[in-house]
């Protein structure tokens, strides 16, 4: 089946720090009525915004001026772009003991997940309707969509994200995919760091006769300005 857009008008906030934890931001639209039941098949849409709050880098100290007679020093080389076989990842940082870490995208027969864009080009659109990014000017916006492959609902109870293969936070606000239905996360990421970056989410859940299943969703490369 297809996938269509539907802007039903639901929100949902989830706030991440960089080793921290999730929360719902008060500040976006209506949050939804997760329990309400949908059309089968008719897509919702709700929307996440997470923040890399690792602090931005402080700027450099003014160099000396140079002595009389001395040239003045070369400026320094323009920052190189990622090398195109540096992707994908390699294996994340270290993570400490019960801190989940990424694992490779994975595929379940019932869910079925894509991102558009992706890459996800930068942005640098100012994100001020959250506090933690009010701060960190660096933006990128995309979708993630999760499709019921069978006439089988599905409920998400827990989604673990992950920024540069760091583990940033866990969501467990619960949402339900209709049988055969689209569930679409409108998502924002803001950073200090204006550079090459690349997040997942991680979703868990159990169908309606009660089967758990897990899976890694893909690897989103968020681009450099």
């Amino acid at each position: 089946m297809p996938f269509r857009s539907f802007a039903p008008g639901l929100a949902l906030v989830a706030v991440a720090l960089i080793v921290g934890s999730c929360s719902t931001e008060p500040g976006l639209p209506t949050s939804p009525t997760l329990s309400s039941p949908l059309a089968q098949g008719a897509p919702v849409e709700y929307f996440v915004t997470l923040a890399d709050e690792t602090p931005p880098p402080e700027p450099a100290p003014g160099e000396p001026a140079p002595a009389p007679g001395e040239p003045a020093p070369a400026p320094p080389p323009a920052p190189s772009p990622a090398p195109a076989d540096s992707w994908p990842p390699g294996p994340p940082p270290l993570a400490a003991p019960g801190v989940p870490v990424p694992t490779p995208p994975s595929t379940h027969f019932r869910l079925r997940l894509k991102v558009d864009p992706e890459p996800v080009p930068y942005s640098g659109r100012p994100i001020t309707d959250v506090r933690s990014c009010q701060i960190l000017r660096h933006t990128w916006f995309y979708d993630q969509f999760l499709h019921a492959e069978t006439g089988i609902a599905l409920t998400i109870n827990e989604r673990e994200n992950f920024f540069d293969g760091r583990f940033v936070g866990k969501n467990t606000e619960r949402f339900r995919i209709e049988g055969n239905g689209t569930v679409v996360l409108k998502t924002r990421w803001c950073s200090g760091y204006g550079k090459f970056h690349y997040a997942q989410t991680r979703f868990k859940g159990q169908d309606e006769n009660g089967e758990a299943f897990t899976i890694s969703g893909p690897w989103v490369r968020l681009l450099a300005p």
